[in-house]
């Protein structure tokens, strides 16, 4: 009779640990690995608060987003331009940066595992999609024309390949 109940709860508690939910790779800080391709479509909904605002959806720049199975780079809008824009990256250590500007504004965020990280958020990937979304909260901000300052960054995206 203890037999049983001994299997009975080893098995009650393996069930349990089978179905109970673990963090996936991305949602740790890691995201998981994106194969070599090129971006054919996507964009991103980018919404910057504090010293700065920027509201907007921004289509993914298809020459600039790629992923060479190692790092990848997710430019939506043109990097330096006087239009709302945003970069994703995934880098070969596990780490994702959040970068968003608009003319001369930047700030930038990021993930790095084993470190205190802005940024929270995850990620998707499939052989045809990358796509997640990421919040940053009190980044460092620079606009020469106002100085330093403090924003909260919110990012919501795809990439479809």
């Amino acid at each position: 009779m203890r037999r049983i109940q001994f299997l009975s709860s080893v098995v009650a508690t393996g069930l349990f640990l089978a179905v109970a939910p673990s963090p996936a790779g991305a949602q740790a800080g890691v995201p998981p690995a994106i194969s070599e391709r090129q971006f054919t479509s996507g964009s991103v909904k980018v919404t910057v608060t504090g010293s700065a605002t920027i509201d907007q959806e921004i289509a993914i720049n298809t020459k600039a987003s790629y992923a060479d199975g190692g790092m990848t780079w997710l430019q939506f809008g043109v990097s330096g331009g006087e239009a709302p824009e945003a970069l994703i990256t995934y880098g070969e250590t596990g780490e994702t940066g959040i970068t968003v500007g608009k003319g001369k504004f930047t700030a930038t965020g990021g993930i790095i595992p084993g470190e205190k990280s802005q940024c929270s958020g995850k990620v998707q990937v499939t052989g045809t999609l990358v796509s997640g979304d990421y919040t940053c909260a009190g980044v460092t901000s620079h606009d020469p024309a106002t100085g330093m300052g403090k924003v909260d960054i919110k990012v919501r995206f795809t990439a479809k390949s």
